[in-house]
């Protein structure tokens, strides 16, 4: 008996190993296409119109596209899929200002652009007569010499030749007979953020002007930068005008807002992984990829509890449960499957390694962490927290943001007292407050419980709640990353200061 479940653990364990959690180094196309799981994500990335996909690290955005580029090509669309990492090579470390280094990173990305519709062309089958030699022209001669910058420098938009540009890409895509090509922008954030609103400029007078290109400009949420307003008007790609659609995929898979379909999505992320290894048939209900991947835990809420802890990240997802295994239940002979204390550990575990980690040195957001913790977590037995909205954008707010060591909630939340106000929701990451979890500062888990689930707290738990609707209610906590105080929501007097 113990021979057969080391086998079947040492099978497991095999498996988990080669579960690939970056979609960008997983070559085998199948498996990126078995492990994807099917949302109405999938069906919003079809529009033909430009859009801007937004989401946290490890959220699904390359994945998403990577499986649209294959899908849509095999069906024979025109996808080309850009990884704007490789367009800054040596650019990062100069020292440099945000309009001198823009051009070169559109510079590069019109190279790349230009070097696919070659390839293309080469691929022509039964091409019209002259066609080929209409490309090539095109290419080395109408779009290839309006790629230096002009030494102009004002006015701004003098600095391509958008015009000649746009013109020289519609007739090659005419020559070429394609009457929709999608172009995929991936690692939009590995473009410095003083810089993007002067790429995206260029990009919106140079491409998105072209009616038969479809731009996919996939961005990390608090690393993204499209536009500003100086003397001479707007610079850069405004939401809802030039990009008309706007995909947020931090929004889909928050475990509180939508209990029920993301633990049933986050089941078929894990069967779907480990059938790739296991060979298990894919040809199965979501309920079935749920009850199989419930096998693997002592009891449901320890699954939850996973799913909880990943706060809406497939990446931290497949970490946290490989941590589990291999830390937790490889570490117990007498253990038959994941328990909620291996999970617990494991978040813990990699929170501190892989998120906190990251910015410990930084004095701003390391002391705005530790004071949430103080006095928030541990004050307020919360883990949620408002923020007014002109103030989510503080450094050390979107520094926390960007490591996943805070979470935003969808929507704005307003003061009946103060109409005009708004506020932002904040979440702590799962990782930072778990640790107190059986103690006397164990925050309450839920961010918005209903009117039943509020007649349970105490009064004193009670009070520091605000209701949003008839079912349900947030924490009444405003936090001020600006002065680090806090103070009970829509009351000036009641005010808490941390010290360092």
């Amino acid at each position: 008996m113990q021979e057969n479940k080391d086998n079947y653990l040492n099978t497991l364990s095999q498996a988990i190993v080669k579960i690939q959690r970056r979609a960008e180094k997983q070559l085998d196309w199948e498996k990126l296409v078995d492990t994807f799981v099917m949302t109405e994500v999938a069906t919003r990335a079809k529009t033909t119109d430009s859009q801007l996909v937004l989401g946290r690290r490890g959220t699904g955005k390359t994945h998403l596209f990577r499986v649209f580029e294959g899908t849509e090509t095999l069906k024979g669309k025109v996808v080309h899929y850009i990884d704007c990492t490789r367009l800054g090579s040596g650019y990062a470390g100069l020292q440099l200002q945000p309009k001198e280094i823009a051009p070169k990173y559109f510079s590069s990305l019109m190279n790349e652009v230009g070097t696919r519709l070659l390839d293309e062309a080469v691929r022509m089958e039964a091409p019209k007569p002259g066609a080929q030699d209409r490309i090539l022209n095109e290419l080395g001669i109408g779009l290839a010499r309006y790629l230096e910058p002009n030494n102009e420098t004002e006015p701004f938009n003098n600095t391509f030749n958008y015009r000649q540009i746009s013109e020289s890409l519609e007739n090659i895509l005419s020559d070429l007979q394609i009457d929709r090509m999608f172009l995929i922008l991936d690692e939009w954030a590995q473009i410095p953020v003083s810089a993007q609103p002067y790429v995206a400029e260029y990009l919106k007078r140079a491409i998105l002007c072209v009616p038969n290109i479809s731009v996919k400009l996939l961005a990390v949420s608090y690393q993204c930068n499209l536009s500003f307003r100086d003397e001479s008007g707007n610079i850069g790609i405004q939401r809802g005008a030039d990009i008309p659609d706007t995909l947020d995929l931090d929004s889909y898979f928050i475990y509180e807002e939508n209990k029920g379909f993301v633990d049933l999505f986050f089941s078929q992320v894990l069967y779907n992984h480990l059938s790739a290894e296991l060979n298990w048939p894919l040809d199965v209900s979501p309920e079935g990829k749920r009850k199989k991947i419930l096998e693997l835990f002592t009891q449901l809420p320890a699954f939850i509890e996973l799913v909880r802890a990943a706060e809406g990240n497939c990446r931290d997802f497949l970490c946290i449960f490989s941590k589990a295994f291999f830390e937790g239940l490889r570490q117990r002979r007498e253990a038959k499957a994941i328990s909620i204390l291996d999970i617990t550990s494991a978040a813990s575990t990699w929170f501190d390694n892989e998120k906190y980690a990251n910015f410990r040195d930084e004095d701003g957001p390391r002391k705005t962490l530790e004071f949430i913790i103080n006095h928030v977590i541990k004050g307020y037995k919360s883990h949620t927290f408002m923020v007014e909205a002109t103030k989510s954008r503080s450094p050390s707010l979107t520094r926390l943001l960007n490591e996943r060591v805070l979470h935003k909630l969808s929507g704005f939340y307003s003061n009946p007292d103060k109409p005009g106000e708004r506020y932002e929701l904040f979440t702590v990451d799962y990782g930072a407050y778990i640790r107190f979890k059986g103690t006397g500062n164990e925050p309450y888990q839920t961010i918005m419980p209903t009117m039943m689930e509020l007649e349970s707290l105490s009064q004193a738990e009670g009070k520091y709640m605000v209701p949003l609707d008839d079912k349900r209610s947030i924490r009444r906590i405003v936090f001020d990353p600006d002065s680090l105080e806090l103070r009970a929501f829509g009351n000036e007097n009641q005010m808490e200061k941390g010290l360092f």
